[in-house]
């Protein structure tokens, strides 16, 4: 698999470049002659995509499967990741309007179960309206000071597509909030990070100082952050550790997670209610 989608791919760039030469010594050639070689271009892509939905349907997470792929395909793990990260920040879109769900009541074997929901996005919001607030300023001033209507809409359409990355990735964390169960908690990073932690490994639940650096990470000690601008404010100790699933870190061991809420004191309480049951 890795050899034919190299071969495909190293053709069809082989084959545009020679094409664009061309095309640019040539004033007989015609440019439609560009669009050639992007059908084993286009080949090699999807070639890619189906490995990768197939390792995503057998392996049943992408934090598993996306390692698979880059050992299949020989394409590197993190181009992989940020490139399913984009398509589910794009898939959050639609609920970049809606108010994140409240708490769910349930029923099982009789006893009524409430899951809590706790989410971490606020911090986000004053942020995310400044940038669209500059985007939108940039794509004003690119209209007015580039002369090429090529560039003109070059440039607006990169401009729009980082906009709606940007709203998307924000609308992830927000539809995604942590989830405070009667069997677990359960800790969520918009669509990159999964951790289910059941109530028996909890050791300890407390408040947590601001960290440094506003990256997820996941240290060989199995210290984990989820920062939201850098910041965290609760702290969960695991014993024994339990498996975190990060996008673009794969699976890994955590003995301890710190994370960050909206509502602290809230999130606090909660899970102090259930860990006493």
């Amino acid at each position: 698999m890795k050899t034919a989608f190299r071969a495909l791919l190293a053709l069809g760039i082989c084959a545009e470049i020679a094409v664009l030469i061309v095309v640019a010594t040539s004033s007989g050639t015609s440019p439609a002659w560009l669009l050639l070689p992007l059908a084993l271009i286009l080949s090699a892509l999807a070639l890619l995509f189906s490995g990768m939905l197939t390792d995503r349907r057998h392996a049943g997470s992408w934090a598993v499967s996306l390692s698979i792929t880059s050992e299949r395909f020989g394409v590197p793990r993190k181009a992989l990741a940020l490139l399913v990260s984009e398509v589910i920040f794009l898939a959050s879109l639609p609920w970049l309007l809606r108010r994140p769900s409240g708490d769910k009541t349930g029923n099982k074997a009789g006893n009524t179960a409430v899951t809590k929901t706790h989410p971490g996005y606020k911090n986000l919001r004053t942020v995310v309206i400044v940038i669209v607030g500059l985007v939108v300023v940039e794509i004003v001033v690119v209209h007015l000071a580039v002369p090429s209507e090529f560039w003109r809409l070059l440039l607006l359409v990169l401009s729009v597509y980082a906009l709606m990355v940007l709203l998307g990735f924000y609308a992830s964390v927000k539809s995604r909030p942590h989830l405070v169960t009667p069997q677990a908690l359960i800790l969520r990073h918009g669509g990159r990070f999964f951790c289910e932690i059941p109530w028996e490994n909890v050791t300890r639940i407390s408040g947590a100082r601001p960290g440094q650096g506003g990256d997820i990470t996941i240290s060989d000690n199995g210290e984990t952050r989820l920062p939201v601008l850098s910041e965290v404010n609760v702290r969960i100790d695991l014993d024994p550790p339990v498996t975190a699933a990060d996008l673009h870190k794969g699976c890994a061991e955590a003995a301890a997670v710190e994370i960050y809420c909206d509502d602290k004191k809230a999130f606090l309480e909660s899970a102090e209610a259930y860990q006493r049951r």
